[in-house]
């Protein structure tokens, strides 16, 4: 049997999550997988998606933890704010300097519930839906670690990562003479991203708006780069 990890991603999603549909899993996890990704060939005019944004206590997966999650419901014209959730889960990490990023007391978090009571509803909120961040190597990290901590087990999907979507798209941008005089590239950052197409500032580290921006943006990048009938397989990573 194949081993999967945040870094070895499968070949095929649909045949992986019929895989992880073979294995006794737990009730949160078995609600997740038995609904299969969007089909890769179907538009973006006509998927469902959902953005994700957490903050952290740091950024690595392996010992930090993860203190707020925001999901927004949308599609390429409308966002759903009714539908969106956030969730403030409790830590023993807080550090001053983490509190000055996000902005999160350890007074919040301490009647905050635990992640293992959280995830059974992020995982349902996320079930069935294309999932989009602005940097996937955050999300895909720390949800990975936290399935195998809390279950044992595997928790991958596929991800739309618009800020490596930015990246491309603003290098293939670069003139020749900017590669020549080896410019540095503009930032990809998701306040400086969303500049670029004239979405309006927002405040950053908070998951519910983060979410809220990182949806936009790609809608955004739908529009501005006319790709709504593009099969949506293409922007899998």
């Amino acid at each position: 049997m194949r081993l999967y990890s945040a870094k070895t991603l499968p070949e095929s999603w649909d045949r992986f999550y019929r895989e992880q549909m073979q294995n006794k899993l737990p009730d949160c996890l078995q609600v997740f997988y038995a609904q299969p990704p969007a089909d890769e060939e179907q538009t973006l005019q006509s998927t469902e998606f959902v953005a994700v944004d957490i903050e952290t206590t740091g950024l690595d997966a392996k010992q930090d933890d993860i203190i707020s999650i925001g999901l927004v419901p949308f599609d390429a014209q409308r966002i759903h704010l009714a539908q969106a959730q956030h969730w403030l889960v409790r830590t023993r990490q807080l550090t001053s300097d983490s509190v000055i990023v996000h902005h999160i007391t350890h007074s919040e978090v301490a009647d905050a519930p635990r992640l293992r009571s959280v995830m059974p509803e992020v995982m349902a909120c996320l079930a069935g839906r294309q999932i989009v961040v602005h940097y996937r190597h955050m999300e895909r990290d720390f949800f990975h670690r936290v399935a195998l901590s809390l279950y044992g087990e595997t928790w991958l999907f596929p991800v739309i990562d618009t800020l490596a979507l930015e990246a491309q798209y603003v290098k293939q941008k670069q003139s020749w003479l900017e590669k020549l005089l080896r410019r540095s590239l503009p930032s990809v950052r998701l306040p400086n991203a969303r500049r670029r197409y004239h979405l309006p500032a927002y405040e950053n580290h908070n998951a519910l708006v983060d979410a809220l921006a990182t949806a936009e943006l790609w809608q955004a990048q739908i529009s501005h780069w006319e790709i709504g009938e593009t099969q949506l397989g293409k922007w899998w990573c």
